[in-house]
């Protein structure tokens, strides 16, 4: 389990303020409004219906579904009282749980240069300055990262690589390169309404009591 600790760490401080407001609450027809008063930065809304849970606010919305009471589902889907992102993505039938990683795309780079810079001279610095230092491909994005490597070559062999060649360095099969993580704000999400359900949960219990 990967508990993304940034992830949930950035949500704890953006959220420290935030008050819980109940706008209905009817068996599996809910409303939860959760926001500072004082910034309103971060806030967010959870409502469910039968079969459906919707996560909106202050980034892009997610619409979870499955179970008729989506809180349950939740609730017993949580690994170690924590989220659960890679089984919760695959409940989102709205929004878009995954976006480019640069992250990835660096250790596809790297691992490659690793595996060929002894057969060329200065590889490692050249990548460095034609691909992350370039003024024509900004790497952030997924579009110029992937024409960065595909139209990269490097000719400054000290002999054949491990497969005997002697031509020029290039990138490999980077049409299986897996290039998508799960995007911070849907991470967000996913703590937002585990914190969300935890705090229902405690209201409804001190009621009760």
């Amino acid at each position: 389990m990967n508990d993304y600790p940034e992830i949930k760490a950035r949500f704890e401080r953006e959220t420290a303020g935030h008050q819980m407001t109940v706008l209905h609450d009817d068996g599996l027809y809910r409303h939860l409004r959760f926001a500072n008063p004082k910034t309103g930065l971060y806030w967010y809304e959870i409502a469910t219906t039968p079969g459906q849970l919707t996560f909106s606010g202050d980034g892009d919305s997610f619409v979870f579904r499955l179970a008729p009471d989506m809180f349950e589902m939740f609730r017993r889907s949580a690994e170690s009282g924590g989220i659960n992102a890679q089984y919760w993505a695959e409940k989102v039938r709205t929004g878009n749980a995954h976006s480019y990683s640069r992250e990835r795309f660096e250790e596809y780079v790297w691992k490659q240069v690793a595996n060929a810079e002894s057969h060329y001279r200065a590889l490692r610095d050249d990548v460095q300055e034609e691909i992350f230092e370039s003024v024509t491909f900004d790497v952030n994005y997924e579009s110029a990262a992937l024409m960065a490597v595909l139209g990269y070559e490097y000719h400054l062999s000290t002999g054949p690589d491990a497969k005997g060649n002697w031509g020029p360095f290039r990138f490999r099969r980077v049409h299986e390169w897996e290039l998508r993580d799960f995007d911070w704000w849907f991470l967000f999400a996913c703590y937002a309404i585990s914190d969300a359900i935890v705090k229902y949960d405690a209201a409804h219990e001190a009621v009760a009591a």
